[in-house]
């Protein structure tokens, strides 16, 4: 153990390497959320994707003195989704290449490939709404444990692509999502897992990428569950060595829970381009912006961290849309702007 400052003894026994900022506790193998930054930037990903069949498992020590906390959140950093028109693309090549083995394929042959073609061409449709979900239990059975939704495929940062010029393109990010401070143990280890429900993340081709950092560790406290299918797992079934996970708890005193704000200082528009101004607290980890069309939710990216507090969306089609913002610390204090309506013709 070592980085970190503890005011007692006894979180000095119990608790693992730790960042606080303004009492905020971080919890995880690692003392620094900064230190997770294999896998999801780019170079080579270690087939390290978050899927159907690929739930991350962390196991986390017990927090002694949670009593002393307000609010708890779950957490995992990720980078590097595919978008919907990827997917697809990738799906028809990879179809296409079936098709032309079918002219010199046998019978038994055609009937395997023309399987394998239905089975891709039904995976398309899964391409547009892609969910991650976090869970935390005290053994690695989460079967009775809640899961909690963490982050949509179209707000994770994007993969580059050698063939073409992509928005929203960048490092991979902390997701959080705030559960009971009851779910989080003071006894006994917490397990916290992360994985999608969707059937099309089974290869990193299609699934975004699950952040790692060099573990100094000698215990076996990581792990990868294949068998889960879209579900909660009900076993650590792969031990990982040398790398951990990007998996947190994050735990938050009253001392810093504060109201934040965030809001539309204008809004303008040129061409099929929107640019929002906003103003908002100091101190603010996020701003992102939800862009809505006909109901219909248009990706616009992780968002800015840094000032000047500036957003943008392209090529918007024609059409009557909402827009509203959303900003958050690192506490995890949460503001929401008031919605804008606006018409492209």
């Amino acid at each position: 153990m070592k980085n970190f400052f503890l005011p007692a003894l006894l979180f000095f026994i119990f608790l693992p390497p730790a960042v606080f900022g303004e009492d905020t506790l971080f919890v995880a193998e690692l003392p620094s959320p900064h230190e997770y930054d294999l896998f999801a930037n780019g170079g080579w990903n270690g087939n390290w994707y978050v899927g159907y069949d690929h739930c991350w498992i962390e196991k986390l020590p017990p927090i002694r003195d949670i009593k002393k906390y307000k609010r708890a959140f779950l957490g995992a950093k990720m980078g590097r989704a595919k978008t919907p028109a990827q997917i697809k693309k990738i799906i028809d090549q990879r179809v296409a290449e079936k098709k032309k083995k079918l002219t010199e394929a046998s019978d038994k042959e055609k009937d395997a490939l023309n399987a394998q073609i239905k089975e891709l061409e039904k995976k398309k449709k899964f391409a547009n709404e892609i969910k991650f979900f976090a869970s935390v239990s005290q053994d690695p059975d989460f079967s009775d444990d809640e899961k909690y939704f963490l982050a949509r495929n179209l707000e994770i940062p994007l993969d580059g692509d050698y063939n073409e010029a992509l928005d929203f393109v960048g490092e991979s990010r902390w997701f959080w999502v705030e559960i009971p401070v009851s779910e989080i143990s003071r006894k006994v280890p917490n397990y916290v897992a992360l994985w999608s429900d969707n059937p099309l993340l089974t290869s990193v081709s299609f699934a975004p990428v699950l952040a790692a950092g060099w573990s100094d560790s000698q215990e076996k406290d990581s792990f990868l569950t294949t068998g889960n299918k879209g579900k909660k797992p009900r076993v650590c079934e792969k031990n990982i060595s040398f790398f951990s996970p990007a998996l947190a708890i994050k735990l938050v005193p009253e001392s810093t829970v504060r109201k934040i704000f965030v809001k539309i200082e204008s809004l303008k528009r040129e061409k099929k381009v929107l640019r929002i101004f906003a103003d908002c607290s100091a101190d603010i980890e996020r701003i992102r912006m939800r862009l809505f069309r006909d109901d219909e939710e248009i990706p616009t990216g992780f968002g800015i961290c840094s000032r000047p507090y500036v957003l943008s969306a392209k090529n918007l089609a024609s059409g009557s849309y909402k827009v509203f913002l959303e900003a958050s610390d690192y506490d995890g204090n949460f503001a929401k702007s008031r919605q804008r309506n606006f018409e492209i013709k």
